[in-house]
């Protein structure tokens, strides 16, 4: 009972961190609630939120903003449990020695928005200890007289190497010495099959700091992820929706450069600029005239983005993106924390215009 109400509970963390919204349904805590990669009806979301409190990992909206500010801020000072300070804080002594403050700043808007997100921060407690212990103890109770067992085991044992086995994608899936990055090495996330299989395909992280809005973790047979194919299931069923993928272009583009050992950072960015002689031309003053009559524009090293239809996809969440809006975001793009090669692949489809007289 204890493998089996782990592996459920794995699955509750692994699936459970998406986006949410009042205008659509919402999903899981990391791929779910975390990440926005789809949205489930309100059964899903309501069961997903009830087991992954059973976890013991604490609620949605806290587990969501320390694993928001560790995509946003990765291997900086504002990473929550940045590996470059090493395996012991990155595995749980960033919990012992637990400082909030030290945490960069994340949006979390949508989480507030969702009743379930509400409901289960309120009721976190009372569901922990009902579900997580007292549940375990009273099924073996009554299946085979062992309610000590159940508690033992299935609760308390169960817990504890379920959280162990979730602190492991902090720290060994960022360790310099593990796993391989086929796709990055912008951060210090590495993916490991192994540990994909244990973690039911949370280690293929790599994979997953380079495309995070992705429902899955891989797209290789050597790169398991078992979450996965539960969702593709639930969106068969008709229970989640929406489910969001990096195209097969942008996959092998950021497998390419990461052979080519291509960091394309600013220098990169100049070179793609001159490499565009097609895109129109646009004043300053035009750029700001058309942010006072609502396009969604920012400007970084010179070049003019239209980022409405990006803002809800951000990883570090839309408040950064409405920020930037009609100003120039160079220093909050290229100083804010390395962005993957994917992120500027994102970046580029959302060119509309060179600024006119640019000095970058």
């Amino acid at each position: 009972m204890a493998i089996t109400w782990g592996i459920v509970g794995g699955f509750s963390i692994t699936i459970d961190y998406r986006r949410l919204q009042l205008s659509q349904p919402t999903e899981g805590y990391h791929r779910l609630w975390a990440h926005r990669s789809f949205s489930a009806c309100i059964g899903i979301r309501i069961a997903l939120a009830v087991i992954g409190a059973a976890q013991n990992q604490w609620p949605i909206l806290w587990w969501v903003k320390h694993h928001r500010a560790h995509h946003k801020y990765t291997d900086t000072d504002q990473d929550p449990y940045n590996a470059t300070r090493g395996l012991l804080f990155s595995h749980i002594g960033w919990l012992l020695g637990l400082n909030e403050s030290a945490w960069g700043p994340v949006d979390l808007s949508d989480l507030k928005k969702d009743p379930v997100v509400v409901w289960q921060d309120r009721l976190y407690w009372p569901i922990l200890i009902t579900v997580g212990i007292l549940l375990p103890g009273a099924v073996a109770h009554y299946g085979w007289n062992d309610w000590k067992g159940g508690i033992l085991f299935a609760g308390i044992t169960r817990i504890i190497i379920t959280q162990h086995i979730t602190f492991l994608i902090n720290s060994v899936a960022h360790a310099p010495w593990a796993g391989t990055q086929p796709y990055s090495t912008s951060t210090t996330a590495r993916n490991i099959p192994l540990l994909a299989i244990l973690t039911l395909g949370e280690a293929n992280h790599n994979f997953h700091h380079a495309f995070p809005t992705d429902y899955r973790n891989g797209v290789n047979w050597n790169e398991p992820d078992f979450s996965r194919w539960i969702i593709w299931l639930w969106g068969r069923l008709g229970w989640v929706n929406n489910l969001k993928i990096a195209s097969p272009l942008e996959i092998e583009q950021a497998r390419f450069k990461r052979k080519k050992e291509s960091t394309r950072r600013k220098s990169d960015s100049d070179e793609h600029i001159r490499a565009l002689p097609k895109l129109p031309q646009m004043s300053w003053q035009d750029f700001r005239k058309r942010c006072d009559d609502f396009d969604e524009l920012t400007c970084i090293n010179g070049v003019v983005y239209d980022v409405a239809d990006f803002k809800d996809d951000h990883p570090g969440g839309r408040d950064l993106i409405q920020q930037s809006i009609g100003k120039d975001a160079t220093e909050l793009y290229y100083g804010n924390h390395l962005h993957s090669p994917q992120a500027d692949n994102i970046l580029k489809s959302l060119q509309v215009s060179l600024l006119e007289n640019s000095h970058h």
